[in-house]
This record gives structure tokens, C-alpha cells and sequence, in this order.
């Protein structure tokens, strides 16, 4: 007998949890098996590209903290050369054999990157205008300077070969924070080990508590989507409709944003939900969103047309997707993403403690 659906309440299955666990399990594996594509269930593809962005993150901090530390310390000659070349990674090394970055929120970051190129990539070459242009050229003033201030944030997320990259706003600042700690405490090791430096700590905390202070979550492309998102809403202008156009012109971080704001959840929750590798969550989000049926096939079909958005879907999900979206309904679906709405670290742990009762059943049996 199969899994009941989102939808029960019988008290049987408690559905928001299973979800949740299902969609935190896939990256919890990516970020385990991050460089053994097999068991991480990401393509080739998808793990070069992940793997390419998380290195070149790394080195965009790591370069930040060693000018800094260099500066700090101009008389010892021999450190002081070695962390002026840049072209010579230090704190990577050191973080990779330390297992230190198999982190499953940062591999959700990299993935949604990861989806987010593929999604541009695969519109180059077509010419029709987007959503975003048309609304830079908006009546109300507020929603044009947001949507010239989303332009130009995606453009930084591309190099001149539409590649993507890193810039320098990218991560939440919880994550952002922990990841420059994580690189602050490499480089600490490095100064002792290899230059025999003990008094280090002061001028790494320093530096490392300088990169922190000049970050700014609110110049990320999350959250100025987010923001253009709650102004459409405002007006009334965030339907179905708005939705299928956002992800026909191939701009995933605004769809996630506008999805998540007809839904009362924050972008992380929404991607987190979106992603559920079983492909379950487009219909949730949409039924719980309120979209109609045709704006929601609209939908639907925009996510899959460039290939299954998860790597775990078979067949037609699109098809697969409409069919869940009919057989629930919107209360429902709200009751299920209220587990989303929850706070994040209530979360996490309903997440890891779910999926670790899963193992141990899966290992009983």
C-alpha cells in the first residue's frame, strides 16, 4: 500500500514531516557525496557545476580574509608573500580534507544555483521580451527601480561567458558567517603549521569579523526578488498568471520569490519545498498559492519544459504534477506547508530527526 497522500489527516501519516525529510534527505546526500555524483543522485553536470561554484565561493572569501591577514602581517616576509599569492589556494585544501564543507544548507544553495543556470542557459538565443523589462518601464515607481535592481543583481551572477559564478552577496548571512569562520580557522591553521605564527587568533578574528561586517544579505538577488515580489502582491499584480510568465522567461530565483510570497513562506522554505526530489512540492505550492488549474499547468510545464527540475523525476512530471495538483486541495496543501512556516532551526531538526528514524527503519528492515 503506497504512502498517503498530503492531503490525510487520518493521523496515520504525518505528511508535512515526511516531506520535509524527503526534500532535506537529497541535499543532506549532496553535501555528503559531493564529489561521488552516484550516491549524491546529482548528474555529471550538476555536480561539476556545484562543485566549480562552491570552489570558486571559497576562494572569493579566502582571498577577502588573506589581504587583510597580510596586511596584519607585513613583517613576517615568508607569510606575508604567501598569502599575497593568490593563485595559490590555501584554505580549500585544508577544508576539503577536513570534510569541513559537506553542509547540506550550503549544497541547497548551490544547487538551486546550479537549477537557476540551467533555466538561463537553456532560454539563450531567444529574443521575446521578459516580465522583468517590461517592468522596469512600470507606472508605479516602486516596482520599476525593484526590477532594475533585480536586473542588475542577475547580471552578477554571470560571467561573460554566461557562465555562472559567485558574487560577492549570494548566501544568507547565518550561512555566509559560519562559512568565513570556517575559512578564517583554515588560514589560522595554515600560519601556525606551516610559518609557526602562535600568536594568530586576534588578527584572524579581526579580519574574519571585518568580512562579516560588510556583508549585506539585502543585496542578494533572493532578496531583492523577494522584495519586487511583495510589491507586486501589494498591488494585486501576483496571480498564476504572473507566475507563468516569471518562469517562461527562465528567471527561477523570482519564481521561487513569488511563490513564496502567495504562500506565506520565505525563499529558502519555498525552494526547499519546490525542490521535494519526488517532484511533489510544484503542486503543493501552487494549491496552496491559490492558482488556478490552467495558470498551474502553465506552470508546470514551464519547470519541466527545459528537462525535470528534479533529478529524481521519471516520465512526465508535468503531467505527473497536474494530476497530484487535482486530487488535493488548498486547505490542504496550507496544511501541509505549514511546517514551512515554521522557524527554521524547529525545522532542521524535525528534518534530522526524521531522517535518521528513516535510516534506522531502513536498516531494521
Amino acid at each position: 500500500m503506497g504512502e498517503p497522500g498530503p492531503g490525510r489527516r487520518n493521523g496515520k501519516s504525518d505528511a508535512a514531516r515526511l516531506l520535509l525529510a524527503a526534500a532535506r534527505e537529497r541535499f543532506a546526500v549532496a553535501a555528503t557525496d559531493l564529489l561521488l555524483p552516484d550516491q549524491a543522485r546529482l548528474t555529471e553536470w550538476q555536480r561539476l557545476t556545484a562543485a566549480g561554484l562552491l570552489s570558486r565561493l571559497v576562494h572569493a572569501i579566502e582571498d577577502d580574509l588573506r589581504a587583510r591577514l597580510a596586511r596584519r602581517f607585513a613583517d613576517h616576509e615568508s607569510l606575508h608573500a604567501a598569502l599575497s599569492s593568490a593563485h595559490v589556494p590555501i584554505a580549500l585544501p585544508i577544508l576539503e580534507r577536513a570534510s569541513a564543507l559537506r553542509d547540506a544548507e550550503l549544497m541547497m544553495v548551490l544547487v538551486r544555483r546550479v537549477e537557476e543556470h540551467r533555466f538561463w542557459k537553456a532560454r539563450a538565443g531567444e529574443f521575446e521580451e521578459e516580465l522583468l523589462f517590461e517592468l522596469v518601464r512600470d507606472a508605479d515607481e516602486g516596482i520599476a527601480a525593484d526590477a532594475m535592481a533585480l536586473i542588475i543583481a542577475r547580471s552578477r551572477r554571470f560571467d561573460r561567458f554566461q557562465e555562472p559564478t559567485m558574487a560577492r552577496v549570494e548566501l544568507p548571512a547565518d550561512l555566509q558567517h559560519r562559512l568565513v569562520w570556517l575559512i578564517a580557522a583554515a588560514l589560522r591553521q595554515y600560519v601556525v603549521q606551516q610559518h609557526l605564527i602562535a600568536s594568530v587568533d586576534a588578527a584572524v578574528e579581526e579580519s574574519a569579523a571585518a568580512v562579516i561586517a560588510g556583508y549585506d544579505e539585502g543585496e542578494s538577488l533572493e532578496a531583492l526578488a523577494m522584495q519586487l515580489a511583495r510589491r507586486l502582491h501589494r498591488a494585486g499584480r501576483l496571480d498564476g498568471g504572473a507566475l507563468g510568465r516569471i518562469i517562461g522567461d527562465g528567471i527561477l530565483p523570482f519564481f521561487i520569490a513569488g511563490i513564496a510570497v502567495l504562500c506565506g513562506l520565505d525563499s529558502v522554505a519555498a525552494w526547499e519545498v519546490l525542490s521535494d526530489p519526488r517532484g511533489r512540492g510544484p503542486a503543493l505550492l501552487l494549491r496552496a498559492a491559490g492558482v488556478d488549474r490552467d495558470s498551474a499547468a502553465s506552470v508546470f510545464l514551464g519547470l519541466n519544459v527545459r528537462g525535470p527540475l528534479f533529478s529524481g523525476a521519471e516520465g512526465d512530471a508535468a503531467a505527473a504534477q497536474l494530476e497530484l495538483f487535482d486530487t488535493i486541495d488548498e486547505g490542504s496543501a496550507r496544511e501541509v506547508l505549514r511546517l514551512w512556516q515554521a522557524h527554521p532551526a524547529y525545522r532542521a531538526s524535525v528534518a534530522r530527526i526524521s531522517t535518521r528514524a528513516r535510516g534506522s527503519a531502513a536498516e531494521a528492515a
